[in-house]
Protein backbone atom coordinates (compact mmCIF):
# COMPACT_ATOMS: atom_id res chain seq x y z
CA UNK A 1 0.00 0.00 0.00
CA UNK A 2 1.35 3.55 -0.76
CA UNK A 3 1.64 5.45 1.84
CA UNK A 4 -0.82 8.36 1.89
CA UNK A 5 -0.49 11.69 3.49
CA UNK A 6 -2.44 15.13 3.75
CA UNK A 7 -1.17 16.04 0.21
CA UNK A 8 -2.34 12.78 -1.40
CA UNK A 9 -0.19 9.28 -2.39
CA UNK A 10 3.27 9.32 -1.96
CA UNK A 11 4.80 10.03 -5.57
CA UNK A 12 7.05 7.22 -6.50
CA UNK A 13 11.05 7.69 -6.62
CA UNK A 14 11.59 9.56 -9.58
CA UNK A 15 14.39 8.31 -11.80
CA UNK A 16 16.22 10.73 -14.43
CA UNK A 17 18.77 9.45 -17.07
CA UNK A 18 22.83 10.95 -16.66
CA UNK A 19 21.95 13.21 -20.08
CA UNK A 20 18.82 14.56 -18.27
CA UNK A 21 20.87 15.25 -15.38
CA UNK A 22 23.58 17.19 -17.40
CA UNK A 23 21.18 18.81 -19.19
CA UNK A 24 19.54 20.47 -16.25
CA UNK A 25 22.73 21.52 -14.29
CA UNK A 26 23.44 23.16 -17.83
CA UNK A 27 19.84 24.83 -16.73
CA UNK A 28 21.05 25.91 -13.45
CA UNK A 29 24.33 27.06 -14.78
CA UNK A 30 22.94 29.20 -17.01
CA UNK A 31 20.08 30.52 -14.39
CA UNK A 32 23.09 31.65 -12.41
CA UNK A 33 24.97 33.28 -14.23
CA UNK A 34 22.36 35.59 -16.08
CA UNK A 35 20.35 36.30 -12.86
CA UNK A 36 22.29 39.43 -12.40
CA UNK A 37 22.14 40.66 -15.65
CA UNK A 38 18.08 40.10 -15.72
CA UNK A 39 18.09 41.61 -12.07
CA UNK A 40 19.83 44.77 -14.02
CA UNK A 41 16.56 44.81 -16.80
CA UNK A 42 14.32 47.58 -16.77
CA UNK A 43 11.21 46.50 -16.11
CA UNK A 44 9.93 46.82 -19.87
CA UNK A 45 13.40 44.95 -21.03
CA UNK A 46 12.10 42.17 -18.90
CA UNK A 47 8.35 41.71 -20.05
CA UNK A 48 10.28 41.75 -23.24
CA UNK A 49 12.61 39.07 -22.80
CA UNK A 50 10.46 36.94 -21.43
CA UNK A 51 8.01 36.77 -24.17
CA UNK A 52 11.19 35.93 -26.15
CA UNK A 53 11.71 33.16 -24.15
CA UNK A 54 7.87 31.95 -24.14
CA UNK A 55 8.37 32.23 -27.85
CA UNK A 56 11.61 30.05 -27.60
CA UNK A 57 9.39 27.79 -25.74
CA UNK A 58 6.27 27.41 -27.61
CA UNK A 59 8.83 26.26 -30.73
CA UNK A 60 10.80 23.22 -28.84
CA UNK A 61 8.13 22.25 -26.29
CA UNK A 62 5.96 20.29 -28.95
CA UNK A 63 4.69 17.88 -26.10
CA UNK A 64 3.42 20.33 -23.86
CA UNK A 65 1.54 22.23 -26.88
CA UNK A 66 -0.11 18.85 -27.48
CA UNK A 67 -1.24 18.43 -23.96
CA UNK A 68 -2.29 22.74 -23.54
CA UNK A 69 -3.94 21.53 -27.36
CA UNK A 70 -6.19 18.50 -25.38
CA UNK A 71 -6.65 20.46 -22.19
CA UNK A 72 -8.47 23.24 -24.07
CA UNK A 73 -10.30 21.70 -26.25
CA UNK A 74 -11.93 19.58 -23.47
CA UNK A 75 -12.19 22.94 -21.05
CA UNK A 76 -14.22 24.94 -24.21
CA UNK A 77 -15.36 21.97 -26.78
CA UNK A 78 -16.41 24.57 -30.21
CA UNK A 79 -16.20 27.44 -27.93
CA UNK A 80 -12.64 27.76 -28.77
CA UNK A 81 -11.21 26.94 -32.84
CA UNK A 82 -7.96 25.89 -34.00
CA UNK A 83 -6.39 29.33 -34.17
CA UNK A 84 -7.82 30.52 -30.72
CA UNK A 85 -6.48 27.53 -28.80
CA UNK A 86 -3.25 28.01 -30.65
CA UNK A 87 -3.38 32.04 -29.72
CA UNK A 88 -4.25 31.03 -26.67
CA UNK A 89 -1.42 28.46 -25.90
CA UNK A 90 1.82 31.20 -27.27
CA UNK A 91 0.10 33.06 -24.93
CA UNK A 92 0.59 30.86 -22.13
CA UNK A 93 4.10 30.52 -23.17
CA UNK A 94 4.47 34.34 -23.18
CA UNK A 95 3.08 34.67 -19.50
CA UNK A 96 5.52 31.48 -18.21
CA UNK A 97 8.38 33.19 -19.63
CA UNK A 98 7.41 36.83 -18.16
CA UNK A 99 7.19 34.95 -15.08
CA UNK A 100 10.55 33.15 -14.99
CA UNK A 101 11.96 36.37 -15.22
CA UNK A 102 10.39 37.46 -12.65
CA UNK A 103 11.56 34.94 -10.27
CA UNK A 104 15.25 35.67 -11.00
CA UNK A 105 14.32 39.41 -10.55
CA UNK A 106 12.53 39.04 -7.54
CA UNK A 107 15.48 38.82 -5.20
CA UNK A 108 15.97 42.47 -6.09
CA UNK A 109 12.48 43.63 -5.20
CA UNK A 110 12.72 44.16 -1.38
CA UNK A 111 10.10 44.69 0.72
CA UNK A 112 9.13 48.53 -0.64
CA UNK A 113 9.49 47.28 -4.19
CA UNK A 114 7.28 44.47 -4.05
CA UNK A 115 4.86 46.30 -1.94
CA UNK A 116 4.86 49.01 -4.00
CA UNK A 117 4.56 45.78 -7.37
CA UNK A 118 1.73 44.22 -5.39
CA UNK A 119 -1.80 45.61 -5.36
CA UNK A 120 -4.42 43.58 -3.31
CA UNK A 121 -8.10 43.15 -3.40
CA UNK A 122 -10.09 41.34 -0.53
CA UNK A 123 -7.21 42.09 2.06
CA UNK A 124 -10.11 42.01 4.53
CA UNK A 125 -10.49 38.20 3.73
CA UNK A 126 -6.93 37.57 4.86
CA UNK A 127 -6.76 39.50 7.81
CA UNK A 128 -9.88 38.14 9.43
CA UNK A 129 -8.33 35.04 9.13
CA UNK A 130 -4.99 35.80 10.32
CA UNK A 131 -6.77 36.49 13.31
CA UNK A 132 -8.74 33.49 14.88
CA UNK A 133 -5.08 32.29 15.86
CA UNK A 134 -5.76 28.67 14.07
CA UNK A 135 -3.05 29.33 11.38
CA UNK A 136 -4.26 29.42 7.48
CA UNK A 137 -4.59 27.35 4.79
CA UNK A 138 -4.17 29.44 1.17
CA UNK A 139 -5.26 27.58 -1.68
CA UNK A 140 -3.63 28.90 -4.66
CA UNK A 141 -2.79 27.58 -8.06
CA UNK A 142 -0.20 27.48 -10.70
CA UNK A 143 -1.76 30.97 -12.32
CA UNK A 144 -0.53 33.83 -12.47
CA UNK A 145 2.81 34.31 -10.23
CA UNK A 146 2.71 32.27 -7.22
CA UNK A 147 5.88 32.75 -6.50
CA UNK A 148 5.27 36.54 -5.82
CA UNK A 149 2.44 35.57 -3.66
CA UNK A 150 4.64 33.70 -1.39
CA UNK A 151 7.21 36.62 -1.36
CA UNK A 152 4.00 38.85 -0.25
CA UNK A 153 3.23 37.14 2.43
CA UNK A 154 6.68 36.13 3.74
CA UNK A 155 7.99 39.59 3.37
CA UNK A 156 4.80 42.60 2.73
CA UNK A 157 2.65 41.03 5.61
CA UNK A 158 5.79 39.45 7.28
CA UNK A 159 3.63 35.63 7.90
CA UNK A 160 5.83 32.97 8.28
CA UNK A 161 5.07 31.07 5.52
CA UNK A 162 5.41 27.59 4.89
CA UNK A 163 5.21 26.11 0.96
CA UNK A 164 4.36 22.61 0.28
CA UNK A 165 5.58 22.30 -3.55
CA UNK A 166 6.52 19.10 -5.72
CA UNK A 167 9.95 17.86 -6.14
CA UNK A 168 11.58 18.48 -9.54
CA UNK A 169 13.54 15.95 -11.56
CA UNK A 170 16.84 16.50 -11.31
CA UNK A 171 18.62 17.15 -8.35
CA UNK A 172 20.45 20.35 -9.64
CA UNK A 173 17.18 22.34 -10.68
CA UNK A 174 15.27 21.36 -7.18
CA UNK A 175 18.54 22.30 -5.07
CA UNK A 176 18.14 25.60 -6.97
CA UNK A 177 14.41 26.55 -6.43
CA UNK A 178 14.38 25.33 -2.83
CA UNK A 179 17.37 27.66 -2.07
CA UNK A 180 15.44 30.74 -4.00
CA UNK A 181 12.57 30.15 -2.00
CA UNK A 182 14.37 29.51 1.03
CA UNK A 183 15.88 33.49 0.87
CA UNK A 184 12.62 34.47 -0.27
CA UNK A 185 11.56 33.74 3.50
CA UNK A 186 9.64 30.66 3.19
CA UNK A 187 9.65 26.92 4.42
CA UNK A 188 9.57 24.63 1.58
CA UNK A 189 8.51 20.97 2.47
CA UNK A 190 8.03 18.30 -0.58
CA UNK A 191 4.60 17.33 -1.93
CA UNK A 192 4.52 13.57 -0.24
CA UNK A 193 5.69 14.51 3.00
CA UNK A 194 3.93 13.44 6.74
CA UNK A 195 1.12 15.84 7.27
CA UNK A 196 2.44 16.13 10.75
CA UNK A 197 4.71 19.22 9.99
CA UNK A 198 1.44 20.99 8.43
CA UNK A 199 -0.02 20.17 11.81
CA UNK A 200 2.49 21.79 13.36
CA UNK A 201 2.72 25.18 11.20
CA UNK A 202 -1.22 25.74 11.52
CA UNK A 203 -0.74 24.89 15.62
CA UNK A 204 1.78 27.92 15.53
CA UNK A 205 -1.02 30.80 14.11
CA UNK A 206 1.37 30.63 10.46
CA UNK A 207 0.72 30.21 7.01
CA UNK A 208 0.63 27.24 4.44
CA UNK A 209 0.63 27.60 0.50
CA UNK A 210 -0.99 24.61 -1.47
CA UNK A 211 -1.22 24.07 -5.18
CA UNK A 212 -4.09 22.04 -5.68
CA UNK A 213 -4.39 21.98 -9.26
CA UNK A 214 -2.53 19.70 -10.50
CA UNK A 215 -3.31 15.77 -11.54
CA UNK A 216 -4.46 13.32 -8.69
CA UNK A 217 -6.36 10.31 -7.65
CA UNK A 218 -7.61 11.28 -4.40
CA UNK A 219 -11.07 12.57 -5.10
CA UNK A 220 -13.27 13.51 -8.38
CA UNK A 221 -15.03 16.43 -8.48
CA UNK A 222 -15.80 18.82 -11.28
CA UNK A 223 -13.67 21.15 -12.90
CA UNK A 224 -14.54 22.90 -16.45
CA UNK A 225 -17.39 20.62 -16.24
CA UNK A 226 -15.57 17.48 -16.71
CA UNK A 227 -14.84 15.39 -13.26
CA UNK A 228 -11.22 15.97 -12.44
CA UNK A 229 -9.07 14.19 -10.43
CA UNK A 230 -8.23 16.38 -7.77
CA UNK A 231 -5.78 16.57 -4.43
CA UNK A 232 -7.86 16.57 -0.78
CA UNK A 233 -5.04 17.60 1.04
CA UNK A 234 -6.37 21.32 1.72
CA UNK A 235 -10.00 19.89 2.09
CA UNK A 236 -8.32 17.21 4.81
CA UNK A 237 -6.77 20.00 6.30
CA UNK A 238 -8.94 22.04 6.67
CA UNK A 239 -11.78 19.47 8.38
CA UNK A 240 -8.61 18.47 10.90
CA UNK A 241 -7.68 21.46 12.18
CA UNK A 242 -10.87 24.30 11.37
CA UNK A 243 -7.94 26.61 9.90
CA UNK A 244 -9.63 28.56 7.30
CA UNK A 245 -8.96 27.66 3.60
CA UNK A 246 -8.84 30.68 1.46
CA UNK A 247 -8.34 30.61 -2.65
CA UNK A 248 -5.58 33.88 -3.46
CA UNK A 249 -4.51 34.35 -6.60
CA UNK A 250 -1.63 36.31 -7.77
CA UNK A 251 -2.05 37.65 -10.79
CA UNK A 252 0.52 39.42 -13.80
CA UNK A 253 -0.91 42.57 -14.92
CA UNK A 254 0.30 44.20 -18.13
CA UNK A 255 2.82 46.51 -16.88
CA UNK A 256 4.83 43.71 -15.20
CA UNK A 257 2.92 44.62 -12.03
CA UNK A 258 1.10 42.00 -9.58
CA UNK A 259 -2.48 41.69 -8.38
CA UNK A 260 -3.12 39.50 -5.22
CA UNK A 261 -6.96 38.91 -5.42
CA UNK A 262 -7.86 37.35 -1.89
CA UNK A 263 -11.22 35.09 -1.78
CA UNK A 264 -13.64 34.81 1.52
CA UNK A 265 -12.93 30.78 3.06
CA UNK A 266 -14.13 27.92 1.70
CA UNK A 267 -16.79 26.64 4.13
CA UNK A 268 -15.03 23.88 5.47
CA UNK A 269 -17.71 22.63 8.31
CA UNK A 270 -17.66 18.94 9.12
CA UNK A 271 -21.07 17.30 8.38
CA UNK A 272 -19.99 13.47 9.92
CA UNK A 273 -19.47 12.45 6.44
CA UNK A 274 -15.48 12.65 5.73
CA UNK A 275 -15.31 12.14 1.92
CA UNK A 276 -18.52 13.62 1.19
CA UNK A 277 -17.23 16.71 2.92
CA UNK A 278 -13.81 16.81 1.06
CA UNK A 279 -15.55 16.41 -2.05
CA UNK A 280 -17.75 19.83 -1.56
CA UNK A 281 -14.68 21.30 -0.61
CA UNK A 282 -12.76 20.20 -3.14
CA UNK A 283 -15.20 21.02 -5.76
CA UNK A 284 -15.61 24.78 -3.69
CA UNK A 285 -12.28 24.93 -4.81
CA UNK A 286 -12.35 24.03 -8.07
CA UNK A 287 -15.19 26.61 -9.44
CA UNK A 288 -13.11 29.30 -7.29
CA UNK A 289 -10.06 28.66 -9.32
CA UNK A 290 -12.20 28.03 -12.44
CA UNK A 291 -13.45 31.30 -12.36
CA UNK A 292 -9.70 32.86 -12.24
CA UNK A 293 -9.05 31.25 -15.43
CA UNK A 294 -11.50 31.65 -17.35
CA UNK A 295 -10.63 35.70 -16.46
CA UNK A 296 -6.48 34.82 -16.81
CA UNK A 297 -7.03 31.67 -19.24
CA UNK A 298 -3.36 32.67 -20.97
CA UNK A 299 -1.75 33.22 -16.79
CA UNK A 300 -2.67 29.01 -16.00
CA UNK A 301 -0.18 25.91 -16.81
CA UNK A 302 -2.45 24.56 -19.39
CA UNK A 303 1.06 22.93 -20.38
CA UNK A 304 0.01 20.10 -17.23
CA UNK A 305 -1.75 16.87 -18.10
CA UNK A 306 -4.33 18.25 -15.42
CA UNK A 307 -6.57 15.13 -16.57
CA UNK A 308 -4.82 12.60 -17.15
CA UNK A 309 -6.26 10.08 -14.06
CA UNK A 310 -9.74 10.76 -14.89
CA UNK A 311 -9.54 8.92 -18.64
CA UNK A 312 -7.33 6.07 -17.00
CA UNK A 313 -8.88 2.70 -16.82
CA UNK A 314 -8.54 2.08 -13.04
CA UNK A 315 -10.40 5.10 -12.17
CA UNK A 316 -13.12 4.63 -14.50
CA UNK A 317 -15.80 3.59 -11.84
CA UNK A 318 -15.04 6.62 -9.35
CA UNK A 319 -14.80 9.01 -11.64
CA UNK A 320 -17.66 8.30 -13.79
CA UNK A 321 -20.32 6.38 -12.34
CA UNK A 322 -22.96 4.87 -14.96
CA UNK A 323 -22.05 8.21 -17.23
CA UNK A 324 -20.58 6.14 -19.96
CA UNK A 325 -21.58 8.55 -22.45
CA UNK A 326 -20.48 11.57 -20.52
CA UNK A 327 -17.23 10.49 -20.64
CA UNK A 328 -17.09 8.82 -24.11
CA UNK A 329 -17.62 12.47 -25.46
CA UNK A 330 -15.36 14.12 -22.69
CA UNK A 331 -12.79 11.48 -24.02
CA UNK A 332 -13.37 12.07 -27.71
CA UNK A 333 -12.85 16.07 -27.14
CA UNK A 334 -9.37 15.54 -25.50
CA UNK A 335 -8.13 12.38 -28.63
CA UNK A 336 -9.28 14.91 -31.78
Amino acid sequence: MPRRTAMGDSPPPRKTSPATLLWQRLVVSVMVSTADRIQRLSPAAALRLGARLGDLAYRVAGKQRRRAEAGLRLAFGGKLDAAGRDALIRGVFHHFGRAAVAFLRAPTFGRDGLSALVMVEGEEHLEAALQNGKGVIVATGHIGNWEILGRWLAQVKKRKVTVVAREQKGEAISEYLHRMREDAGFVVLSKGESARPLLRVLQRGEVIILLPDQNSGDVFVPFFGVPTGTVAGPASLALHTRAPLLPIFCFEEPNGSFRVVCHPPISAESTGNREADVARIMTDFNYVLETAIRAHPTQWLWLHNRWKSVFEEKNRERAWPCRDAERDAALKRWNL
